[in-house]
């Protein structure tokens, strides 16, 4: 789920497969995807033709569920990412979803290499939990709202600075808050550059976009304790992340924050 600007830009080859059973092999994982396909749904899908097919890039879409879901619904898919890796898993995902070759297409892309591509082409960008991953996640997102056309939309996900430090705050690490150090570890699967949200909005706005909604993804889940994730059943946990992530303080403190934005 990774694209590279430059040399320190993550890639997940070797760790692909870890990287889908720690993110995607669990309950965390379950309901990102769930909370993602309703936004998409309500505040985009459900509004166009339902007719017109649209033209959709999965910019570092990794394995590529919400892509393979967007192609059964008839939408023709780009789907990039710098890891070979990463591909060979979406790969095997849409065949396993039967998803028609003709829907879509996988590039072994770097953000930069994205240039390749037509610029203001595409209907809607799909841009999830890439950003966080990169040296210079600002030139990231401009270089990746490039491909929006008039009119379009992106789908932006991106690792939430203020749930970082929440979470430091509750585990007693004041230090690390303090420092203001929550770059994860090379090799690890902590994301090197956490985000504060009024930044992210600012590049957004200053691009042309204009946000439609915003969601809290996991404004729960993670601030249980493992012990309280065991005993509290998926279903329920599920209905209160529904019940709280689209509404303030709630939704600022997300794991994730997702937005969908379109371009003026």
């Amino acid at each position: 789920m990774s694209k590279t600007i430059n040399q320190e830009d993550r890639n997940f080859d070797g760790l692909a497969e870890h990287f889908k059973k720690k993110i995607y092999g669990s309950s965390k994982g379950e309901i990102r995807l769930q909370l993602l396909w309703e936004d998409l749904s309500d505040h985009l899908l459900n509004d166009i033709d339902k007719e017109k097919s649209l033209s959709v890039l999965d910019v570092g879409g990794g394995i590529g569920q919400i892509s393979a879901r967007l192609a059964q619904s008839g939408h023709n898919i780009t789907l990039t990412d710098i890891s070979t890796d990463m591909l060979a898993l979406a790969a095997e995902h849409f065949s396993e979803q039967q998803v028609c070759d003709s829907h879509y297409q996988l590039k072994n892309l770097s953000i930069n290499q994205l240039e390749q591509l037509e610029k203001n082409s595409f209907d809607l960008v799909v841009f999830h939990a890439v950003l966080e991953w990169l040296a210079d996640p600002e030139a990231g997102l401009k270089q990746v709202m490039t491909h929006v056309h008039e009119g379009g939309y992106i789908s932006l996900m991106f690792y939430n600075k203020h749930s970082v430090i929440m979470k430091n705050l509750l585990r007693g690490n004041f230090r690390k808050v303090v420092s203001n150090d929550f770059v994860g570890e090379r090799g690890g699967l902590t994301p090197i550059s956490p985000l504060d949200p009024e930044d992210v909005y600012g590049w957004l706005a200053s691009a042309g976009f204009s946000v439609v909604s915003k969601t809290g993804i996991r404004v729960v889940h993670d601030y249980l304790t493992r012990d309280l994730q065991a005993s509290r059943s998926y279903e329920d946990i599920l209905h209160m992340e529904k019940l709280l992530c689209r509404q303030e303080p709630y939704l600022s403190l997300g794991r994730y924050i997702h937005v969908i934005a379109r371009r003026n």
